[in-house]
């Protein structure tokens, strides 16, 4: 994390100055500080990169393109933020959720919720507000002038603080007073950490103030979320829904989405030597055969990785190799794959797997080596007991499945999640089973239980 620091910083000199001098020089021209109770509203539209689920582990990433409904009071900090989903034949509406830099809460009918899960969101989103970030920054009053930096062809005065979750960097214009980025470490399950910056463009005047009409969240160097103001208004705070929130003995810890929790799996039986391990996000498969064992998946992180080797230990006493298959690249469906690879344990996956694995290995276990082992149309392992096979449709491109002889059992990876419905996703995993000239009595899946062949099987069109 230091050397990227030092890189980011590579490009500037070192500078002092009155920094909270700076800062209520932003306020006064972005107009925050003679708005007094008045409050924010935007309404426009945000669009986040589906990166981490998408088919591809490049460019181009699936997009969720949303609604927005944002509230904000700078006499307080608090902020009421509703946000639709669009996405794939998909569409709804998110919660409400009221927060401040240090607690999030879900609205509800009769009060607020206090929600780590949602405060961990709120941490990802709330710098895409500018005026949120400048009245932290002025409240926290712990902020110093660092550094004069180049920055999108500008010279910047830098402002240094340490954050809720580590050292910031507030880059502002001198000639000008307004803020250009907020920059930052952020933790991320499959990488470790992230450089993110938030960038406000394109700044529009509403009255007496100034905000950005474009707010840009760029992670790695990629841009991976956009809010897109298309009204602004300043309005009474008795024109707005309450903004107000319960008082906390100390700030919230931030959590992870529910599908990421690492919770303890419970083990459901498949055969004399085979399990599912399922927690509330996901479920994973381990099969002893021919005196190895092998785990189907490695979801959600470490240490969910390193619950599922004790229960291998426990379920399969004795000492047995390991091998682990990576069915496809969902970033929640790999996360734990460096801890495996630490321990020596190769990994089957597909062919084309293999550079972007290297790179999550690299960033995560830098000293650990990816012994690879490709899978391309099919690959018989354990002698024959375990066939792995590509699904290959045009909606499960670079995935495979797995044919567990000894209890005709097909794992079927992310690949079906519905046993009530038609899917696409059914439809190819069906006709891969035919290919390869399978007749399963069960399936089950990462998100769907030990479910009969029989019931799946009707839903299915394997013809062509």
């Amino acid at each position: 994390m230091l050397d990227l620091l030092l890189a980011v910083s590579a490009a500037c000199t070192p500078a002092t100055g009155n920094a909270a001098a700076v800062l209520q020089r932003a306020a006064h021209v972005t107009g925050i500080e003679a708005l007094g109770g008045s409050l924010l509203h935007i309404e426009g539209n945000e669009v986040t990169s589906q990166d981490y689920q998408s088919d591809r582990w490049y460019p181009p990433f699936l997009s969720d393109v949303g609604a927005l409904q944002y509230w904000y009071s700078p006499a307080t900090g608090i902020e009421r933020v509703t946000a639709g989903t669009s996405m794939a034949s998909y569409s709804g509406r998110g919660p409400t959720i009221v927060s401040t830099e240090h607690a999030s809460f879900i609205a509800r009918d009769t009060g607020l919720v206090a929600s780590a899960e949602a405060h961990g969101a709120s941490y990802g989103w709330r710098p895409l507000n500018a005026w949120a970030v400048i009245g932290d920054w002025i409240s926290d009053g712990n902020a110093v002038v660092s550094e004069r930096c180049t920055y999108r062809d500008y010279p910047r005065l830098v402002l240094t603080r340490t954050g809720t979750r580590g050292v910031e960097r507030l880059f502002i214009d001198e000639k000008s007073g307004f803020p250009v980025k907020l920059d930052r470490m952020e933790p991320h399950y499959l990488w470790g950490h992230q450089h993110v910056e938030y960038v406000y463009s394109t700044w529009i005047r509403v009255g007496s103030t100034a905000i950005p009409g474009v707010s840009f969240r760029v992670a790695d160097g990629v841009t991976n979320a956009e809010r897109n103001i298309t009204n602004v208004h300043l309005v009474p705070a008795d024109s707005a829904p309450r903004l107000a929130v319960p008082a906390l003995s100390q700030p919230m810890a931030f959590a992870v989405p529910a599908f990421l929790h690492p919770s303890k799996p419970d083990t459901i039986r498949v055969g004399p030597n085979a399990f599912v391990l399922r927690n509330p996000g996901y479920g994973e498969l381990v099969v002893l055969a021919r005196d190895t064992v092998f785990v189907f998946d490695a979801t959600q992180g470490d240490e969910r990785a390193r619950q599922d080797s004790i229960w291998i230990a426990r379920l399969f006493p004795g000492k047995h190799a390991t091998a682990l298959i990576v069915t496809d690249l969902a970033w929640p469906h790999v996360a734990g794959v460096p801890f495996w690879v630490a321990r020596g344990v190769p990994v089957y996956a597909p062919r084309a797997a293999r550079a972007f694995l290297t790179s999550v290995i690299a960033h995560r276990t830098p000293g650990s080596r990816l012994r690879f082992i490709p899978v391309g149309d099919s690959l018989r392992v354990a002698g024959g007991d375990l066939l792995l096979f590509g699904i290959d449709g045009v909606a499960s491109e670079v995935a495979i499945a797995a044919y567990d002889s000894t209890d005709r059992l097909v794992w079927a990876s992310d690949y079906i999640q519905d046993a009530t419905a038609p899917t696409m996703y059914l439809d190819e995993v069906c006709r891969a089973v035919a290919r390869v000239h399978r007749t399963p009595e069960r399936a089950a899946a990462e998100h769907l239980s030990i479910t009969p062949w029989a019931k799946l099987r009707p839903l299915a069109k394997c013809d062509g």
